[in-house]
């Protein structure tokens, strides 16, 4: 599940490099963020991945988690990566996957699983 939300970022950064100069991404450099987090209260686990893509549009962000939906081209992607990985942190571990995207800020994944969740096998 986190080699598909890594491998989306990479798709995004590479797919927007090409609208770049090298001077652009020069200047502005793909950049992957992964941040783990415990909660304040010790009980979830909080694990963001971020990129400074393009963004996503609000018509997207309200698809992102819809099964057969994909961003990319034809023939490049089948859209069960995010709604499988939504599934996963949802029913087997019982947390959530969220988005938070801005148009031309860039868009962060976030997963919150409580501790001990599902196989993760984590004790407090």
């Amino acid at each position: 599940m986190f080699m598909n939300l890594i491998a989306n970022a990479i798709n995004a950064l590479e797919e927007s490099n090409k609208a770049r100069s090298f001077q652009q991404i020069k200047d502005n450099p793909n950049r992957i963020t992964i941040q783990t987090t415990l909660s304040e209260d010790g009980h979830h686990i909080l694990i963001r991945i971020q990129d400074n893509d393009q963004g996503m549009s609000e018509n997207v962000k309200q698809k992102l988690f819809d099964y057969l939906f994909t961003t990319k081209a034809v023939g490049k992607g089948t859209g069960l990566g995010l709604s499988i990985s939504q599934q996963i942190v949802e029913e087997k571990h019982g947390g959530q996957l969220t988005v938070t995207s801005e148009l031309g800020k860039g868009t962060e994944l976030a997963i919150i699983i409580p501790v001990g969740s599902g196989e993760l096998g984590v004790r407090s």
